[in-house]
């Protein structure tokens, strides 16, 4: 059984490959649809916080998510900045690094796609429908039933395309050897 709270070592190369992810996390951002202003939002920056994860293990992507997130809102210049939403971004950050640091993906495996199905569930579970629904009522006023009335189950219909998007990506990308070194990942 692995050990959640290891560390693993914060080379150099580490973080410089954690700097530029949170680069590329907030170009990939800024090309996000809000279906629903401050409620419903669809990104892709998942795939990113997957690759923090898999780099970082589960304690560094806590740290790494949760500054981005305060990088992100302070450079929006909205004024915009709650913890609570700084503490759900790095709390799935500690899930992404439970769930993929050090776990090599094979698109032709059912065990991986079972894997990757329940981390998505998970993260989705926490960030999508529990926390975020709840911070919005809190601090918008937007009853939870309504959210869910107005679509937010809608994002139930993105589970799969994230499973899949993720099954497509990530073993591309563990194929390349100096990333296979850096996340810990033998084969």
């Amino acid at each position: 059984m692995k050990n959640i709270f290891s560390l693993p070592k914060l080379s150099v190369q580490r973080l410089v490959t954690l700097t530029m992810l949170i680069a590329l996390s907030f170009i990939v951002g800024k090309f996000s649809i809000s279906i629903i202003p401050q409620q419903l939002v669809v990104s892709l920056t998942f795939i990113v916080n997957t690759m923090i994860g898999m780099v970082a293990g589960p304690v560094w992507s806590f740290i790494t998510l949760g500054l981005y997130d305060i990088v992100d809102n302070l450079s929006g210049g909205t004024g915009n900045f709650i913890i609570w939403w700084t503490l759900v971004e790095a709390v799935q950050g500690f899930f992404y690094g439970y769930f993929f640091y050090g776990k090599s993906l094979d698109w032709e495996n059912k065990k991986d796609w079972i894997h990757v199905g329940i981390a998505t569930a998970v993260v989705m579970l926490i960030g999508t429908f529990i926390f975020t629904p709840l911070l919005i009522q809190i601090y918008y006023g937007t009853p939870i039933i309504a959210q869910y009335i107005a679509g937010r189950w809608l994002k139930i219909f993105e589970i799969p395309i994230r499973i899949v998007l993720t099954m497509l990506i990530i073993p591309q990308l563990q194929r390349i050897p100096e990333l296979r070194k850096l996340v810990s990942i033998s084969k």
